[in-house]
């Protein structure tokens, strides 16, 4: 009896974090192109910082820094989104009840508009949907969140890289000689 007690209490905590979806794609470009830098604004649930961060991290863009540029590329994020999740705090309670071993249902539905401009001049809207589902407990705290948010940045980027106005140039090779 014990050990079938031990093998349930095992596969709860194994099984937390591993059946993350997500309607989303993850984007197939190559990261290593180059984009010129970016000021951006965030309006909407998802905070911006971590869009910011997140556009930073795969090193695409020369610069991403806030605010608002009048002689370079911004981009406006409107963000329509249940980011901060309070759909999910009563299984989150149920979870917390039992110290996080029983996992929590997380689900996070995002649509989220990128307005990119030079200076004051609108240059291309790109579009991006990201539904999740997940499972948040004690080997998945998170409940797939953050990868939420970075599988729509990665596919904005994607979009952007594709989009001929910008031309994506290959990454500068020094030569070590």
């Amino acid at each position: 009896m014990r050990s079938r007690l031990w093998l349930l209490l095992v596969l709860m905590l194994g099984l937390g974090g591993c059946q993350t979806s997500h309607s989303l794609k993850p984007a197939e470009v190559d990261y290593q192109q180059r984009l010129p830098a970016i000021s951006v604004s965030v309006m909407g649930a998802i905070p911006a910082g971590l869009i910011r961060d997140n556009l930073r991290r795969r090193g695409t863009f020369e610069q991403v820094q806030s605010g608002f540029s009048v002689d370079g590329y911004n981009v406006i994020v409107m963000a329509n989104s249940d980011y901060f999740g309070w759909q999910n705090i009563p299984m989150g309670l149920l979870s917390a009840m039992t110290l996080f071993i029983v996992p929590g249902r997380a689900t996070w539905d995002s649509q989220v508009m990128f307005h990119v401009s030079r200076g004051d001049q609108p240059l291309a809207k790109y579009r991006v949907s990201n539904q999740t589902r997940s499972w948040r407990g004690w080997a998945n705290p998170d409940g797939g969140q953050y990868q939420h948010v970075q599988r729509i940045t990665d596919d904005f980027i994607a979009q952007m890289l594709q989009d001929p106005q910008f031309k994506a140039q290959a990454p500068v090779v020094l030569n070590s000689h």
